[in-house]
């Protein structure tokens, strides 16, 4: 039922659109935004990933926002630190591009200033929780999203293993060789899409670890383990300590060249005193 009404909506929007092209034939000046607006409507209609807006004002999006979080920072954790060190361009047509994420643009204008408070980058609005957040980012800002075909980062987390980040530990259900399958065809395309071996050595070392690190587990034979390298990242209290023995080193070499020099001084000057305090003997 949905799908038929989501269909009986096209013809519509189809001799709206004609209407306006044609008036543009018989003089009348209608901006073009108008008519931009208008086909960006129909593509997403056609493309179905985009349905009517709801009852409460929110606009329904077939992709999972909290699953596309989750491969965004899969990607950013475990891919593209190895794509900087190779000082490697993703090409557009990469589907973890950055510009084929349909939340890049809402994720990147959350503003968190503290534990119980986040704030919309765009109206500077302020939520107690993300989830608040989120829901306005559709409510309010749904005109920023590109909805259009392979926008969807969650459609890859199959390939990327969300389930396995978000339960922390390899899931214990049966493994179902048709679903391995799928995951791994999915893997090696996105391989072959961002890595092309013919595009150089970088390329072509990146092409090896995205197979390594993401596509050879997917088996049901007992394959590597995924997501197995990552770089080594140095904390927070590892800096803080190097800084805190910098500083102390440095204020006790200081105070013991004070100490020294104060030393070498005293000493010259009771030199000083008793040199000028002698009496000469009488003959």
């Amino acid at each position: 039922m949905e799908k038929s009404n989501s269909n009986s909506k096209c013809p519509s929007h189809l001799i709206l659109l004609c209407f306006l092209i044609s008036s543009q034939f018989w003089g009348f000046s209608l901006p073009t935004s108008i008519i931009q607006q208008h086909l960006k409507g129909f593509k997403d209609h056609v493309d179905g990933r985009v349905s009517k807006p709801r009852e409460d004002g929110f606009h329904e999006i077939h992709c999972s926002r909290e699953r596309s979080r989750v491969a965004w920072k899969i990607i950013q954790e475990y891919l593209m630190p190895y794509v900087e060190k190779e000082r490697y361009q993703l090409p557009t047509t990469c589907r973890v591009h950055r510009d084929n994420d349909i939340y890049r643009e809402q994720e990147e204008h959350k503003v968190h200033s503290g534990i119980n408070e986040w704030r919309c980058g765009f109206c500077k609005k302020a939520f107690y929780e993300e989830k608040y957040l989120d829901k306005h980012f559709d409510s309010r800002h749904y005109n920023l999203l590109n909805a259009s075909h392979g926008k969807c980062l969650a459609d890859l987390c199959g390939a990327l293993h969300c389930d396995l980040v978000v339960n922390t530990a390899r899931l214990k259900s049966k493994c179902n060789p048709a679903a391995a399958a799928k995951n791994r065809h999915l893997c090696e395309s996105l391989a072959n899409s961002c890595f092309p071996v013919n595009k150089g050595p970088s390329a072509n070392r990146l092409h090896d670890f995205f197979l390594r690190q993401f596509c050879d587990a997917h088996t049901c034979s007992g394959g590597s383990r995924p997501l197995s390298k990552k770089p080594k990242k140095r904390g927070k209290l590892y800096i803080i300590i190097s800084i805190s023995t910098l500083i102390v080193l440095l204020l006790y070499y200081s105070f013991v060249y004070l100490f020294q020099r104060g030393l070498k001084r005293g000493s010259q000057e009771l030199k000083r005193i008793r040199r000028n305090g002698l009496k000469k003997k009488p003959f």
